[in-house]
């Protein structure tokens, strides 16, 4: 009879367990979702609970995705440390840390991550190129643009049509020194992906290089149709209209590109130079400081602060 009883008792235990198990993962298949629609405090809650109950590398990897998404980049290395410490064998999650460390500009890490992300991954080629492809970002990163463009290639080699891919190589052919054939690549990323802002955008920046106005304005106008308020695509826009001495036109696109993205300081190196074409000295002297209290020289180099002495400091009463 003893027996007997055990044996129930150790049954419903096992019931029990299977219930909770079953319960978890339609939790955690809810937290998945609320975070691909972009709830993520919802999410957050739903995986707090999880963890509470029970420490498992789903959960903190989970947690890690949605910090990342929410912008609090050193909770997300926390939990995806976490993960790791329980799953050190599972490729996503260093995949997932690896992007934690570019966003700190850390590259080497971030290299790192991938390298064992890539050895450890398993029957999924596409997740594998993929991989791949952003490690040489890690690459190109860290300025190994050869090493980077090895990587582009590779992922290309496997997915000729991937657009991010794509864009990369578009991107590394000019730190390359071969800024047409990176051409190429942008224009077959804008054929097969009509609506990529991204590689829209690169692209006309691109033919901004060759003197191709034109074709650059009509980039710029195809982003703004489909972001109306890109902040960086009315900057763009306006320098090329100011190259091609449109320069009404030109500061009412930096005049807009100053609304919606305010910290760039590219913006107001642009109007300063419309404003010094125009003839008014003042409001470019106040663009150029703007410019260089926004961080311009780091990002950039010298240029504005050689306008600001040749314009504005050394300018004769």
């Amino acid at each position: 009879m003893k027996s007997i009883l055990t044996l129930l008792l150790l049954l419903a235990t096992l019931f029990a367990a299977a219930q909770q198990t079953k319960q978890d993962s339609l939790l955690f298949d809810q937290a998945a979702a609320l975070l691909s629609g972009g709830k993520y405090d919802e999410a957050l809650t739903i995986v707090n609970r999880l963890i509470s109950n029970r420490k498992n590398a789903e959960y903190f990897d989970l947690r890690g995705e949605i910090y990342m998404r929410k912008d609090i980049a050193d909770t997300a290395l926390f939990n995806f440390n976490a993960a790791l410490m329980l799953d050190p064998q599972n490729p996503y999650i260093y995949s997932h840390r690896a992007s934690v460390f570019l966003s700190f500009q850390m590259p080497d890490e971030g290299i790192e991550d991938y390298n064992q992300a890539i050895k450890l991954i398993k029957g999924n080629d596409t997740l594998k190129y993929s991989m791949i492809g952003n490690r040489g970002s890690a690459r190109q990163m860290k300025r190994d643009f050869q090493g980077a463009y090895e990587d582009f290639k590779t992922a290309l080699t496997f997915d000729s049509v991937n657009i991010q891919a794509l864009i990369s190589m578009g991107s590394i052919l000019d730190d390359l020194g071969k800024p047409r054939e990176g051409i190429t690549y942008l224009e077959k990323a804008v054929r097969l992906s009509a609506n990529e802002v991204s590689a829209i955008g690169n692209l006309g920046f691109r033919y901004i290089d060759f003197g191709e106005y034109k074709k650059a304005i009509a980039m710029f106008n195809r982003v703004l149709e489909l972001s109306p308020n890109d902040g960086v695509a009315y900057n763009n826009r306006g320098y090329v209209k100011y190259k091609m001495n449109d320069l009404k036109g030109a500061l009412k696109d930096i005049e807009l590109s100053i609304k919606y993205y305010p910290a760039n300081s590219y913006a107001f190196r642009n109007s300063a130079l419309i404003h010094l074409a125009m003839k008014q000295q003042d409001k470019a002297c106040e663009d150029l400081q703007h410019a260089i209290e926004l961080g311009f020289t780091p990002m950039y180099g010298n240029e504005v602060q050689e306008l600001l002495e040749k314009h504005c400091l050394l300018k004769t009463k």
